[in-house]
């Protein structure tokens, strides 16, 4: 097996391996962009709206998806086993088996998305109520949130098909799907938040519905998609006699550890969202009615959410080309790929990140433009611009590490990185030394840094190579 120093260098840049990541990285971009697009969409609605409905609104709404993101992004962790075991079965030339692999992915995930999102909705009420004492914030964070938590198993559902075409190599099926539940999401928001087209204004909560009839639709249409006849011949996802234990251990094998990793990611920014929300509560002490902290939080998180989603598209082009090139006994193209991805990554969301830099109140006044929010959200959103390629590198090198079949050191970090420095950092720097918003971001800044050099260490390390799954 080849080690790191023994890759032979070609460039910065190799141009077939360049093509080859962009080819599928490119639509799975554009597919998780328009996906966060649907929390853009609120974002920018809500910020129509009178107050205090507008503020309150996107003040909740980091908590929200937050919420959302930690129970459904553990049950959607289906996605790492899936398109592990399905790149290895691609680069095996074994179709049947990757069919196999969705089949019970699906079922996997549909069964324990119900159970798990039926407990969750009962106890969105008393969550909500742990982290503010405002009533309207309350009110309106519990509504929406229900309503969103109503497609979260077909949110899941959605992600277990979207790991195996990305897993083949065809990443181009979830921007399809994306893409039609967007439409749908836009013009369900303008007609339920608002009361268009006849329909009963519903104001906040209207968002929450239209984002769960859009998630219902996209995985139609995810279901369409394996229905048709090349792959149903092809890869006998529906054949009698699929499911398998074996199998569904092996995802879960694979997929758990990740999705504790997600949970934990969640949960402390859930806590790290509960520190903002102090300055606010103080503030209102003195009679402020304007949650600014909650607000620019909000709107700093939808920014991030480009880069985020965007990198992890190049993350997904990397699990793929590494566990295909496994599955295909080509370590060292495995290890090329990886790399290649975080240069292109890193030239790009550096771009980006430098007009974050340069325009903070730019971005922060797209969503609202109350001076207060832009004013104290400006100095954050340039930190969190300059820490741009550093979440590139870490969420490609971990969507790598993934692609391996080694989701338990990623869980080990974020577990250490989230409770050991981002939440106490952020409490020590933003509450006790009184830097404010960017005392709590700075310890974001650090998270991420730290983030990235352990996932360099463990990739460089080549220990994921001789990993059998």
């Amino acid at each position: 097996m080849a080690a790191v120093s023994d890759v032979k260098p070609g460039g910065f840049l190799a141009v077939a391996d360049v093509k080859r990541i962009l080819f599928l990285a490119v639509p799975a971009m554009l597919a998780m962009l328009t996906q966060t697009a649907i929390n853009l969409v609120d974002t920018y609605f809500m910020g129509f709206l009178a107050e205090p409905e507008r503020s309150d609104g996107q003040a909740m709404l980091s908590f929200a998806l937050t919420l959302l993101w930690a129970v459904g992004g553990f049950l959607s962790a289906i996605s790492v086993g899936t398109q592990a075991l399905v790149g290895r079965r691609e680069g095996q030339s074994d179709p049947k088996e990757s069919g196999a692999v969705l089949a019970n992915a699906v079922v996997l995930a549909f069964c324990a998305s119900v159970v798990v999102s039926v407990l969750a909705y009962l106890a969105i009420p008393s969550v909500f109520r742990l982290t503010s004492q405002d009533p309207n914030y309350i009110r309106i964070g519990t509504s929406y949130t229900q309503w969103r938590f109503i497609g979260c198993v077909s949110m899941v559902v959605t992600a277990a098909y979207k790991s195996f075409y990305d897993g083949t190599g065809r990443t181009y099926v979830h921007f399809c799907a994306a893409l039609f539940m967007n439409v749908v999401n836009v013009v369900l928001c303008w007609a339920f938040i608002f009361g268009h087209f006849g329909a009963l204004r519903m104001g906040v909560e209207g968002a929450g519905l239209a984002a769960a009839i859009s998630s219902w639709v996209g995985v139609l249409v995810m279901l369409l998609f394996s229905l048709r006849r090349v792959d149903r011949e092809k890869y006998q996802p529906y054949r009698k006699g699929v499911l398998s234990l074996s199998i569904m251990k092996k995802l879960a094998r694979l997929s758990v550890p990740s999705g504790v990793a997600t949970t934990v990611v969640m949960t402390g920014f859930i806590l790290f969202i509960r520190i903002v929300h102090i300055f606010d509560n103080e503030r209102a002490l003195h009679g402020a009615t304007e949650p600014i902290n909650g607000a620019a939080t909000t709107i700093i998180i939808n920014v991030l959410s480009l880069t985020f989603f965007s990198c992890m598209a190049f993350g997904v082009a990397t699990a793929t080309l590494v566990s295909q090139s496994l599955g295909a006994r080509d370590p060292q193209s495995a290890e090329r790929y990886a790399w290649s991805s975080v240069k292109i990554a890193v030239l790009v969301f550096g771009a980006l990140g430098l007009h974050e830099i340069l325009f903070p109140r730019v971005w922060i006044a797209i969503f609202n433009d109350s001076p207060a929010v832009i004013e104290v959200g400006a100095s954050s959103m340039r930190l969190m611009g300059a820490v741009g390629p550093l979440i590139a590198a870490a969420m490609i090198l971990t969507q790598a590490l993934f692609g391996a079949g080694n989701p338990r050191f990623v869980m080990i970090v974020e577990l250490t990185l989230h409770f050991g420095v981002l939440l106490p950092v952020a409490y020590i720097c933003g509450v006790v030394l009184h830097l404010g918003l960017l005392g709590v971001w700075s310890a974001a800044a650090v998270y991420a840094l730290l983030l990235a050099s352990l996932m360099a260490w463990k990739f460089g390390g080549g220990s994921w190579k001789h990993i059998v799954i």
